[in-house]
């Protein structure tokens, strides 16, 4: 009889401290009244060249449920946040809000906490700008034994964006203009000094290898560079 007494009371006991630990966990949710807070890297001068490109990192103690964006008061985009992190960055535009056109947009942005605090909308205008400036490129002089490889050194020159990138072809040529190579370098960052290598077949003599450069806005090099290429 008293050890169904003492058991009874252990049941009781552990119902009870469940209860409280219940009632202190829901009390924590019941305390969470502080909304998120979502920031962006926009840059200070809210300028884009071509397209806008922008993070919206939004971060809250409980965690990220929700974030939502708009643009030029059009349709408010939801992205639902799996796993509700404490933070968590999504990039937009998203491919639903493209295109922007070149002009004065506005931005708003705010998140939801799992806990269905929602923070207050933020509202930035920012601008597109078409990118005009013309690329220029430049070639350095190179020599190689043929049977081996060479390795054509250049460099895309862009105002803007400083630090975009430009699809390069190489053509070489003889000296009397016929293209004997033409080598497609691909896209690649602008203002820094690039490379390509290729197994010189060539023939024993003096080249001049030309470098051709459309930038990421579709403006194409203001003045082609080129320099000698020597097949020994």
């Amino acid at each position: 009889m008293r050890k169904t007494h003492l058991m009874v009371l252990a049941i009781v006991l552990a119902v009870a401290i469940l209860a409280v630990g219940a009632v202190g966990a829901y009390a924590g949710l019941a305390d969470d009244h502080n909304p998120p807070v979502t920031t962006t890297d926009m840059p200070g001068s809210l300028k884009y060249w071509d397209t806008a490109a922008i993070e919206l990192t939004a971060t809250d103690d409980e965690g990220i449920r929700y974030i939502y964006h708009e643009f030029d008061e059009g349709i408010v985009r939801l992205a639902t946040i799996d796993g509700s992190p404490t933070s968590t960055t999504l990039a937009v535009p998203t491919d639903k809000d493209m295109p922007l056109a070149v002009g004065t947009h506005k931005f708003k942005y705010w998140a939801q906490d799992v806990n269905g605090n929602v923070e207050a909308q933020q509202t930035v205008t920012f601008e597109i700008l078409k990118d005009t400036v013309k690329p220029t490129t430049t070639a350095y002089a190179a020599s190689v034994i043929r049977g081996r490889t060479a390795t054509l050194r250049y460099k895309v020159r862009d105002a803007q964006p400083t630090k975009g990138t430009a699809t390069a072809v190489i053509k070489i040529k003889t000296r009397s203009g016929k293209v004997v190579k033409t080598i497609n370098a691909g896209s690649k960052a602008v203002n820094t000094v690039l490379s390509v290598k290729f197994r010189c077949t060539l023939t024993k003599g003096t080249y001049r290898f030309y470098v051709y450069a459309i930038d990421a806005s579709g403006n194409k090099q203001a003045k082609v560079g080129y320099n000698k290429l020597t097949v020994r």
